[in-house]
């Protein structure tokens, strides 16, 4: 049950996806820009990524249950009032406050099922839970193409009010909490606030720098800001009796996978970035069998997930991350060496391997960075793990744009320089160019991910060793 509502919880906030095929809808109707259009994606992914530490620290101290109850609770009332937002400026108000409970649900889900489950079945729990997470993503666009056309851009939020209140409605009384508050403790608004402030300018000046220049002032400005927020943030944890982070659970083992799974996920985003353009305008296929082309690699995670998880408890989760990372790398690689004339099969292959790859990574790191950090602490690891993912999605935003846009001119260049006529052909070819460049650079990303994935070092609290010498938790327990 533990595992079911928790499931739910995060396909809630996974079908966020479906807002992707509606933003056409969304500019017409407050007449905005697409540049300003993006701001519905930045200011939910800001809010979601700087919250899930102190989030999942919250989970710790109050109460898992207590958090994802409130995560959907908010939820709900976001999705009303974005479904019912009457400007634009009011929209982005409320993507803000659905980003904070989307963080409330990401950083406590995991730690429900982690704590609910012995270390011999954690990572077919953790990869089932996963599943529904990919499921969600993956069905989200779908969904919302149907709702826009029947029922306009609103519904793509008002859908999922009713799923929330149900999910919401079954856990309250079914899932059980096991976290009591110790008096006397207080929870580090400082050091949540130092961080937030931190991930947002980091984020912001990832996601502008491409834009504005790296070396401009709005941008500077940035990363000084975010620099100058971490070490507040250290500081104040230093002095703070029970801070949000404990260092010492950040092992040597924990940090390196930690950083394979932003590095994994950083090299996967060349796919969402340019393969539908890739796609629609070399391949010329239409937007309908296109959309069968791109399935692959959604599908491919969501099938590789449970198998990752019952694996990872076979055989260890730090044995599957390395071969997981190879497979995502080889069908960068071979997805690098895609041309104009690639025959269907060959697309799909090179897709499924990337996803399969993925998400056998996803849940086995998953696992291993969970089961290496104390019971009590369940939900900053899931808050970490949920961030490593976002903050690598941002980046691999950035670095696949640019190393297109600077593969594509130079292949241009070069193909003029050598006579070659401008048109739809000198278009494509410099397309071409720049593709294989981004994924060539991602087939790299992907592959130091593995080298760091499998560096030997010493891990910390096995979750796995507190399970053996305490009664498991009954399975509806959080």
């Amino acid at each position: 049950m533990a595992l079911a509502i928790a499931s739910a919880g995060l396909l809630v906030v996974s079908l966020d996806s479906a807002l992707n095929i509606a933003f056409p809808a969304i500019s017409a109707y407050f007449g905005v820009s697409v540049a300003t259009i993006q701001w519905l994606v930045i200011s939910y992914v800001l809010t979601n990524a700087s919250l899930l530490l102190g989030c999942g620290r919250m989970a710790d101290m109050f109460g898992r249950k207590r958090a994802f109850m409130a995560g959907l609770t908010v939820s709900t009332l976001a999705l009303a009032l974005c479904g019912l937002a009457p400007s634009y400026g009011l929209l982005l108000t409320f993507r803000v406050l659905q980003g904070m409970g989307a963080a409330m649900v990401f950083a406590s889900a995991p730690a429900i099922v982690a704590v609910a489950f012995p270390s011999t079945e954690l990572g077919r729990a953790l990869g089932l839970l996963n599943m529904m997470g990919y499921a969600g993503s993956t069905s989200g666009p779908v969904i919302g193409g149907i709702l826009v056309d029947r029922f306009g851009w609103r519904a793509v939020y008002l859908f999922r009010v009713p799923l929330a209140i149900l999910t919401a409605l079954v856990a309250a009384p079914m899932l059980a909490e096991s976290v009591e508050r110790k008096r006397g403790q207080r929870f580090d608004l400082l050091g949540m606030a130092t961080l937030a402030a931190s991930v947002v300018a980091l984020l912001l000046a990832v996601s502008r720098g491409r834009e504005a220049g790296w070396l401009s002032g709005r941008v500077v400005a940035l990363w000084i800001a975010a620099a100058l927020g971490f070490a507040a943030f250290v500081t104040a944890e230093r002095r703070m009796a029970h801070p949000i982070v404990d260092w010492s659970l950040f092992t040597a083992a924990v940090s390196l996978a930690n950083a394979a799974n932003l590095l994994s996920h950083l090299a996967m985003f060349a796919v969402w970035l340019l393969v539908p353009y890739y796609i629609v305008n070399v391949l010329r296929y239409p937007a309908a069998s296109g959309g069968t082309l791109f399935a692959p690699c959604p599908l491919g995670m969501a099938l590789a997930a449970p198998l990752s998880g019952l694996l990872a408890d076979r055989f260890g989760a730090r044995r599957l991350q390395v071969p997981g990372l190879l497979v995502e790398a080889a069908g960068l690689l071979f997805t690098s060496r895609l041309g104009a004339n690639s025959p269907y099969l060959a697309v799909a292959a090179a897709l499924i391997l990337i996803g399969l790859g993925l998400g056998a990574f996803t849940v086995a790191n998953m696992k291993f960075v969970m089961a290496a950090i104390p019971r009590a602490q369940q939900g900053v690891a899931a808050g970490a793990v949920m961030m490593m993912r976002t903050l690598g999605v941002v980046m691999g935003v950035t670095t696949a744009a640019e190393v297109f846009s600077v593969g594509s001119a130079a292949k241009r260049t070069r193909l003029l320089a050598a006579g070659h006529p401008a048109g739809a052909a000198l278009d494509r070819r410099s397309f071409i160019g720049g593709f294989r460049d981004a994924f060539g650079v991602s087939t790299a990303v992907c592959l130091l991910a593995a080298l760091l994935s499998a560096i030997p070092a010493q891990g910390g609290i096995a979750l796995g060793e507190e399970h053996s010498g305490s009664a498991v938790p009954s399975p509806a327990s959080d």
